[in-house]
């Protein structure tokens, strides 16, 4: 096998699950993999189907994952293990074995209202848990050890654990047991040093733990935002204490964190998962990994590999990946409920690869069937997992073995793959604009919600993505604009750039602070958003509206006699329907001229505004994908994008180019992807320089190398 530096070089992976194939059927499925262009195979480990009965381990047959490893490292590829002890996977009790629960009642954890959680979470830092998941790494390190890349062997890299915080999120299931509720009590006088902070003395008892998984409306929403931020600090010792057993037993190679958040070929809620898990990715050794769903990629959701991608580079400084990256065709229920374009998988893969993905495991590749369980359980079915017999409808292997339609197109999206990594190099750029978006993760901490009306949740959802992401920086996407994100929390933008900032009616004194000390430094800023007037704990905060002396107004909603629209004071663009918009109103500033930008129909209030001297741009309304306008707010605040086209709009809202630089050898590249299913002819500008006419097919990509 070529040697390769996991996390370095460039790496593709095909999932196969030996667990749910014969033997007989594990080579078919290796060599189809590597025929495909594929270097390595990953699977899950399950521990559910591996130690069914306590002390019973079962590694023979085709739970002789040690076997399929070897076979795998016969065809010269390599093999990431994914042991869990979750792993999800659609396996029952995401793949814990049934006697631990059965064993250890305890372990589940109680949430809100005091009820028992129902899923298969469990508490993860319980001692008792941690001492079986000790005992099952004992038992796959006997398997994985001796296989280890540094022991002569193929395993490149492990998976710790599996989606780690998704069920207590999508649940909205929080672990308030009193476990760990006595622990989030230390954390909390640990931290503010005040043990009256909810009304009430903190003191561990049964009184006390009752009180917050029954949190009344004075201290609900200081108490969220609390657990929210020990939970994140909860998840990293959890991921730490995984990664200690594995040191222990001698396993020493980079451990994969994979982070959930897709839902519905949206990635609007993404950020929730990376905000869980940021803690985690200052462990060392520790390498991110993204879960991609997005189905078809279309104009729709254009925007969300890009910033999904764009939003973890800002929250790490290591290498990271894709560990399941959609590869099928959508038709995860076998009910003809979806059918994938293939060519959005190559789309997919090309732009993940060119923002810096290192690896991408392709989920799932291959299909196959779930056995029974050796103990049969009355469940309706009995097998490992509840999807029936078969399971992988979707992949491009079908489980009887037969080739998908999406086979050829995942085969084509790795040849591509290797041709950009031969002409491009190891060490490339991509060449981005003086633009970055401000992340802020207190806007994803929001997995949690208790009784009704949560209004600042509310409030941050509306505004942290939606029509933020889907009108302006789509819009900016497809203008041309190649923006970063930059995680105000930790880090600073610099001066000379332009800092988006999408913003509710909550933002942290801190964050405040910064953005103004940015502006005062000379930095540009263009709010997006509704006007901030309280810390992420609900209490009053004023920094930055004193700052830039203005305030809110009248809040704009349309109703069944109210068709609120928005116009342009100089007739700059058509006026349009909209549903929601604020008045800005600036209360007079003599050393800060200002100008409004648009304006709310047949009322007196403006909704957006322009602070000339300090360069400062608000936009409190929603809008739509108003080039005219965007194009004129970013010539006020002097910027052009590096890459464009020129061509009508059909041409150029379903393409988006990329210019991209061989480090080592000053070569020069450009990237052109036709999401749209017609042909283009398109004139492209980089740098205000034009350099020629490209035609494109429906769905085609071009790479090639260009003199500038």
């Amino acid at each position: 096998m070529k040697k390769v530096l996991f996390g370095e070089d460039f790496l593709n992976t095909a999932e196969i699950h030996y667990f749910r194939l014969s033997p007989q059927e594990w080579k078919d499925r290796i060599v189809k993999a590597k025929e495909a262009g594929f270097s390595a195979v990953s699977s899950y480990i399950p521990w559910l189907i591996h130690e069914e009965s306590k002390g019973e381990y079962d590694f023979s047959g085709p739970y002789d994952v040690g076997k399929f490893i070897d076979l795998v490292a016969s065809h010269e590829m390599y093999f990431i293990a994914r042991p869990g002890p979750f792993v999800m996977a659609e396996l029952k009790n995401e793949g814990i074995p049934y006697w631990l629960y059965d064993e250890k009642p305890h372990i589940i954890p109680t949430s809100w209202n005091s009820r028992k959680v129902e899923n298969a979470q469990v508490i993860y830092n319980h001692p008792d848990f941690l001492l079986e998941v000790d005992r099952w790494y004992a038992a796959i390190a006997k398997i994985i050890l001796p296989r280890l890349i540094q022991n002569g062997g193929n395993i490149i890299a492990i998976q710790i654990d599996n989606e780690i915080g998704m069920l207590h999120w999508v649940n909205n299931t929080p672990d308030l047991s009193d476990f760990t509720l006595s622990r989030f009590i230390d954390w909390l006088l640990n931290r503010f040093d005040d043990p009256f902070r909810y009304g009430f003395e903190l003191v561990k008892d049964n009184k006390t733990y009752e009180r917050l998984r029954n949190p009344s409306n004075d201290f609900v929403h200081t108490f969220i935002a609390d657990y929210s931020l020990f939970s994140r600090d909860d998840f990293a010792i959890y991921v730490n204490n995984l990664k200690n057993m594995l040191h222990r037993k001698g396993i020493d190679v980079p451990f994969i964190l994979n982070i959930h958040g897709t839902s519905a070929g949206r990635a609007h809620t993404f950020p929730i998962g990376i905000s869980q898990l940021k803690k985690t990715f200052d462990l060392e050794g520790v390498i991110p990994a993204t879960d991609i769903y997005l189905g078809d990629y279309t104009i729709r959701n254009i925007v969300d590999v890009w910033n999904i991608n764009e939003i973890l580079k800002a929250t790490t400084k290591k290498p990271f990946g894709i560990m399941e990256f959609e590869c099928g065709n959508g038709d995860y229920g076998n009910n003809l409920g979806e059918r994938i374009d293939p060519n959005a998988t190559v789309h997919k893969a090309v732009i993940s690869y060119i923002q810096g993905n290192r690896f991408l495991n392709y989920y799932l590749f291959s299909g196959g069937v779930n056995p029974k369980l050796r103990k049969e359980i009355k469940d309706g079915n009995s097998r490992i997992a509840f999807t029936g017999e078969e399971h992988g409808f979707a992949a491009p292997i079908k489980p009887n073995g037969e080739l998908d339609y999406t086979y050829e197109y995942v085969k084509f999206a790795n040849k591509f793959l290797s041709n950009l990594e031969k002409q491009l190099g190891k060490d490339f750029s991509l060449v981005y604009d003086n633009v970055v978006i401000g992340y802020l993760d207190e806007y994803y901490r929001t997995e949690y919600a208790y009784g009704m009306g949560d209004k600042k949740r509310s409030d941050i959802e509306i505004h942290r993505g939606y029509n933020f992401w889907d009108s302006f920086l789509k819009t900016l996407l497809v203008m041309g604009y190649r923006y970063k994100f930059v995680d105000l929390e930790s880090s600073k933008p610099n001066v000379d750039q332009l800092l988006i900032l999408p913003t509710a009616k909550y933002i942290s004194k801190s964050v405040q602070k910064k953005v103004v000390e940015f502006i005062e430094k000379g930095g540009k800023v263009i709010f997006y958003g509704d006007i901030p007037l309280f810390d992420e704990f609900g209490s009053k905060c004023t920094v930055l509206v004193d700052y830039l002396n203005i305030k809110p107004g009248r809040e704009f909603l349309p109703s069944t006699h109210f068709y609120l629209s928005v116009s342009s004071p100089d007739n700059l663009f058509r006026e349009f329907r909209t549903d929601w918009a604020r008045e800005i109103i600036t209360k007079g500033n003599e050393n800060c001229s200002s100008s409004i930008l648009a304006y709310v129909t047949q009322e007196n209030a403006a909704c957006s505004v322009f602070l000339h001297e300090m360069n400062v741009l608000f936009i409190a309304a929603h809008f739509n994908a108003n080039f005219i306008f965007f194009n004129h707010i970013f010539e006020l605040m002097g910027l052009k994008p590096h890459i464009r086209v020129l061509a009508e709009d059909k041409d150029k809202i379903g393409t988006l180019l990329f210019a991209l630089e061989n480090i080592k050898t000053h070569e020069k590249f450009l990237l052109a992807v036709n999401i749209d299913n017609f042909p283009k002819k398109l004139r492209i500008m980089i740098d205000n320089v034009e350099i020629g006419t490209r035609n494109i097919s429906p769905k085609e990509i071009i790479f090639e190398k260009i003199s500038v």
